[in-house]
C-alpha cells in the first residue's frame, strides 16, 4: 500500500450535511437509485418510462451503441423489495468498505463493478441467452459484499432481513447459488427465477480479483489530471511537422596515396595535351585534392 493509499493521507473532499459523515458515497448512491425509483414508478405506464432508456440489453448496447446503459442500468430497479435489498446489501457493506478506500476510490470501484457487471451480463446473453435485458444494482452490490466479507469475514449480517449469518458464509451462499442458477440457464436455455445469475458472479469475481491484486485506481490515476490532459492535447496539436530529409548515402573517399598518384598523372596530362583534355572524373578529382589541402 502506498503513502497516498492510507487512510491519513487521502485528501477526500469534506462531507457535510445530511448525505456527509460516515460513508457519504454510500448515501448519495442511495439517494440516486430511490430517485430513480421514484421516477420509475411515477412514468410505469407513460411511453417515456424511465427505465425504458435505462435498461441494460444487447440489442440496445451492441447495436444501437446506446453505452451509457451500462452504467445507468444500476441505477434502476423492478420493484420496492428489489431495491430495498440492494440498498441495505450497499449501506450494511459500503458502509464498512468506503472509509478504508476514501470516497472517490469506492466511487471508482463501485461504478467500474457495476460497468463489468453488466459486460458480464451481456456477454453471457449474447453467447448463450435470449437478448433479456437487466435492470439493478445488484452486480455492483455483490463487489461490495465481496470487498466486505474479504475485510470483515466474521462480522453478521441479517439475511432476508430476518436470519444472522457472517459475511464469509453469506457470499459463498452467494456463489454458490450463482454458479448454480447459471449453469442451470446454460443447460435449459432461459432462466428460472429472471435474476441476471451472470452479472451477480462477475460482480463477484470483480470484487475478489480486486482485493487480491489490491487494484487501487489512485495508483492508476496517479499523476493525471484533466488539465494536464487538455495540455497534453493542445501541445500535440501545436507541434508543427518534422520536414522530410532525403537520405544522402556517403561519398566513397579515395585513400591519400591514389590521391596523390592520379594527381600527378593529371598534371602529366595537363603538360601534354592541355588542360581542354580533362574529363569530369578528373576534374573532380583535381577539386577533391583542393579541398583536402585546404584543411590541412
Amino acid at each position: 500500500m502506498g503513502v497516498s493509499d492510507r487512510d491519513y493521507y487521502r485528501q477526500d473532499p469534506p462531507a457535510g450535511g445530511i448525505l456527509g459523515g460516515v460513508a457519504p458515497v454510500c448515501k448519495w448512491l442511495i439517494a440516486i437509485n430511490v430517485v430513480v425509483f421514484v421516477l420509475q414508478t411515477l412514468t410505469q405506464d407513460s411511453p417515456s418510462n424511465v427505465s425504458r432508456w435505462l435498461k441494460l440489453s444487447p440489442n440496445h448496447v451492441v447495436y444501437g451503441l446506446e453505452v451509457w446503459r451500462l452504467i445507468t442500468y444500476a441505477f434502476c430497479h423492478g420493484d420496492l423489495m428489489h431495491i430495498a435489498g440492494n440498498m441495505f446489501f450497499l449501506w450494511i457493506c459500503g458502509s464498512q468498505v468506503e472509509p478504508i478506500y476514501g470516497q472517490r476510490e469506492f466511487l471508482r470501484f463501485y461504478l467500474t463493478a457495476a460497468f463489468l457487471s453488466g459486460i458480464g451480463f451481456l456477454a453471457f446473453e449474447l453467447k448463450f441467452g435470449h437478448g433479456a435485458s437487466s435492470l439493478g444494482a445488484s452486480g455492483a452490490v455483490m463487489a461490495v459484499a465481496m470487498l466486505c466479507a474479504l475485510y470483515y469475514p466474521s462480522m453478521k449480517i441479517l439475511f432476508m432481513f430476518v436470519i444472522p449469518i457472517e459475511m464469509r458464509w453469506l457470499v459463498a451462499l452467494y456463489v454458490v447459488f450463482d454458479t448454480y442458477q447459471t449453469l442451470q440457464q446454460l443447460g435449459t436455455g432461459f432462466s428460472m427465477d429472471h435474476v441476471a445469475h451472470s452479472a451477480h458472479l462477475a460482480g463477484l469475481l470483480y470484487g475478489f480479483l480486486y482485493k487480491k491484486y489490491d487494484l487501487r485506481y489512485s495508483r492508476l490515476l496517479a499523476g493525471w489530471s484533466w488539465p494536464k490532459f487538455k495540455r497534453l492535447a493542445r501541445t500535440a496539436m501545436r507541434r508543427k511537422p518534422e520536414h522530410v530529409r532525403l537520405y544522402e548515402p556517403p561519398q566513397e573517399t579515395v585513400p591519400t596515396a591514389d590521391l596523390g598518384r592520379q594527381v600527378d598523372e593529371i598534371l602529366a596530362k595537363i603538360s601534354a595535351q592541355g588542360e581542354s583534355s580533362l574529363t569530369e572524373s578528373e576534374r573532380e578529382i583535381l577539386k577533391e585534392a583542393s579541398r583536402r589541402y585546404k584543411k590541412r
